[in-house]
């Protein structure tokens, strides 16, 4: 059902418009009056699977993703400094302007575009376009030259109302087409693309086109063809000691580590060539008009922080560079899609922090059996209990260890002494799914356990110190599936080809740049084939997920992303 492209790509959406005019050093005022018109036209890319086994894919967007309720123009002159802003349109047709469709766009409008208030005497150089922008964003890029656009950072990307997103904020897209231009992302423009009245600009055939992209990536998660939903079995496992068959229920998914901001328009390094690139693939599509990495705004800053896990995110005040969700946020129904801004970084800070500070796709998931029971499990040293037989494991693995004098008991009614039972015992958060246990609140007693023994009175807290041990990590620490919560981190997979995440060995030999995160206007397809592992333990729903490179490692086997006009790219996962 998925494509395996040889370049993962998610392809933006490429849309036919504007333009604008240059002529410098003219002493003359550009036209008699302070108006200029000029015709323009949109497009986008296919939703259709386009392209070859080399050539990956472009995809129309859906209705609601192609959108327009707003266009807005910026003009700069040769200098790159800020010329003029139009938003006035004559004869506008916002859909379907018949015109010859190419591999990866179509057009989608088009008509007049009104400049106003032209007071210098050279004409502006390049243009820049922004649809469905906010008010805000128009205010603040209106007087913003090449450079100080390229640098603007915002939060726009969609308008979600429940489930549902539409008004996808699009910009100019950015691409190396080898000539010199102040700024990758504006379109050149010539002079003989202003007219002095509106007719003149009706009746010109020199229609001016640019290319736009959507902010927003697109993620979808679907079955593979070679997952069994009928049986659902994950495998055998022991389970207090007996082999026990385990199965899953899918409930769910949804976006993780992904990024708050975004530039307006896609920020590059121009040293991200075709052919030479360090990439490992090919950066720059100029024949599509587009490009397949970006920078996002904290693209290989060493200051940004991943937070490790969740009980790190409580111990620093300091704001994550990404947003994290919890496993009562995973609620995109399998088959639907998800939208978020794009998320690229160096190797050397993945090396550091893989997987926080990717954008990965969270499975959620619950253990059942095979009625589909709810089955709570505890994998504690390595082993998985019901959770009574974890705290009766805890017990006697203490009462088998401690010192006499240091055995925990409780005295009964006439007196005596009885050692602590499982009853006694109740479990703590420590975050990230891992539980310890505690006694309740009550008196308890340290002795030998005989009647003619010694025994020295205690408090609840100072018995559950003696259970967990002196040590930093807890004696009873477990991962607990309450409920039966779990949850699969995917990482996202873009278009380099390499490594994937199942060796120890992969921060030193196969994490490259390129190789995982989220560029706008792709559109990843993640298709799940088959889950044979239990997921990462989950004890408390609403506490926020930070997966750490453990999770990956002993949970995330391998995956198939499909990435498409949009762009795409296919992943397929087996966990």
């Amino acid at each position: 059902m998925f494509m395996k492209a040889k370049h993962l790509i998610i392809a933006g959406m490429a849309l036919l418009a504007f333009a604008a005019c240059n002529k410098e050093g003219s002493v003359d005022p550009i036209f008699k009056g302070d108006k200029a018109y000029i015709n323009v036209q949109l497009a986008y890319s296919s939703p259709e699977t386009k392209g070859t086994a080399t050539t990956p894919p472009f995809y129309y967007g859906t209705a609601k993703e192609n959108e327009i309720n707003n266009a807005h123009f910026f003009f700069y002159y040769a200098d790159g400094s800020f010329a003029a802003h139009a938003s006035k349109t004559l004869d506008w047709k916002p859909n379907g302007v018949d015109d010859k469709k190419q591999d990866n766009i179509e057009k989608i409008g088009g008509g007049v575009v009104v400049l106003e208030g032209l007071k210098s005497t050279v004409y502006p150089a390049y243009m820049s376009v922004v649809l469905n922008a906010s008010d805000k964003m128009v205010d603040d890029l209106s007087q913003k030259s090449i450079v100080e656009a390229q640098a603007y950072i915002v939060e726009s990307l969609a308008t979600q109302n429940d489930k549902v997103w539409t008004n996808f904020t699009m910009s100019s897209t950015t691409f190396d087409n080898g000539e010199e231009r102040t700024g990758y992302f504006c379109e050149k423009v010539q002079p003989q693309n202003f007219q002095e009245t509106a007719d003149d600009a009706k009746a010109d055939a020199n229609v001016v086109t640019a290319y736009v992209e959507r902010l927003a990536a697109k993620v979808q998660v679907s079955y593979g063809e070679n997952l069994n939903l009928n049986n659902k079995e994950i495998g055998s496992f022991d389970v207090d000691g007996t082999p026990t068959t385990l199965y899953f229920n899918i409930l769910g998914w949804g976006l993780n580590g992904t990024a708050k901001t975004s530039y307006t328009f896609k920020n590059i390094k121009p040293t991200w060539t075709a052919e030479t690139s360090s990439l490992g693939f090919t950066w720059n599509d100029a024949s599509n008009h587009r490009s397949y990495w970006a920078k996002f705004p904290l693209y290989d800053d060493s200051n940004a922080y991943y937070p490790l896990s969740n009980e790190d995110l409580a111990d620093k005040e300091k704001e994550t560079a990404l947003d994290y969700i919890s496993y009562n946020g995973l609620n995109v129904e399998v088959g639907k899609s998800a939208y978020c801004r794009e998320n690229t970084n160096t190797k050397n800070v993945l090396k550091e922090v893989f997987a926080s500070a990717v954008t990965s796709v969270l499975l959620k998931a619950q253990v059942v059996d095979k009625e589909g029971k709810v089955v709570g499990l505890v994998n504690f040293d390595k082993k998985l209990y019901t959770f009574d037989k974890y705290k009766k494991k805890v017990l006697d693995n203490y009462f088998s260890n401690a010192d006499t004098d240091k055995k925990i008991y409780k005295k009964t009614a006439d007196n005596k002494y009885e050692g602590v039972n499982t009853s006694d015992l109740v479990e703590e958060n420590i975050a990230d799914g891992n539980v310890k246990l505690k006694f309740i609140n009550g008196t308890y007693y340290t002795g030998d356990g005989t009647d003619a023994g010694t025994y020295t009175e205690i408090t609840a807290d100072a018995a559950t110190a003696l259970l967990n041990g002196n040590d930093a990590i807890p004696a009873t620490l477990a991962s607990y599936y309450k409920d039966g919560q779990m949850y699969y981190d995917i990482p996202i997979e873009h278009l380099r080809e390499g490594a994937k995440y199942t060796s120890a060995n992969f921060k030193t030999n196969g994490l490259e740049e390129g190789l995982y995160g989220v560029v706008r206007n792709h559109y990843y397809m993640l298709s799940i084939n088959s889950i044979k592992n239990l997921g990462k333990a989950v004890y408390d729903p609403e506490e926020v997920i930070i997966p750490s490179d453990d999770d990956i490692k002993n949970y995330y086997v391998g995956a198939k992303i499909n990435i498409l006009s949009w762009k795409v790219v296919e992943q397929g996962v087996d966990l």
